[in-house]
């Protein structure tokens, strides 16, 4: 868990630091932005809750290939520290924006596309901790 926090602050102070230096030359953020991360946080928790059912063995179910739950244990790995990175950047952003909606154009609707941004990562995040919960071998 620290490391993920980490890598949020790491890659936060980077993104504020960028900002402020060029906040005014950088184009407006849509808010439909976060969608596909969104999208994919939700297809990994369902992941995750397939995964966690194949492995317990419940009825109607296929056996599950212990491959294939390294392999969902590395995504889900990967996952939670690009949405570490994200959530780190999206933070900057919105930290960066949200008292300057009155001084930039811009600023108002990058507010809004990083809050929502926020959001959608944290579903990344959940999705990818709870798969790699799911993923773990458990002592029977």
């Amino acid at each position: 868990m620290w490391d993920l926090l980490s890598v949020a602050v790491v890659v936060g102070a980077a993104v504020y630091l960028l900002l402020w230096w060029r906040y005014q030359s950088l184009p407006q953020i849509p808010p439909t932005t976060s969608l596909s991360v969104l999208l994919v946080g939700l297809i990994e928790l369902q992941t995750a809750s397939l995964t966690k059912r194949r492995l317990a063995g419940r009825p109607g179910t296929r056996p599950i290939l212990p491959l294939t739950v390294a392999r969902l244990a590395a995504l889900a790995k990967a996952t939670s520290v690009v949405a570490a990175a994200l959530i780190g950047g999206w933070t900057a952003l919105l930290a960066y924006t949200a008292p300057r909606t009155g001084d930039f154009g811009t600023a108002g609707g990058d507010a809004l596309a990083a809050g929502l941004g926020l959001a959608a990562t944290a579903v990344l995040l959940a999705g990818g901790l709870v798969l790699e919960r799911a993923c773990r071998i458990r002592d029977r």
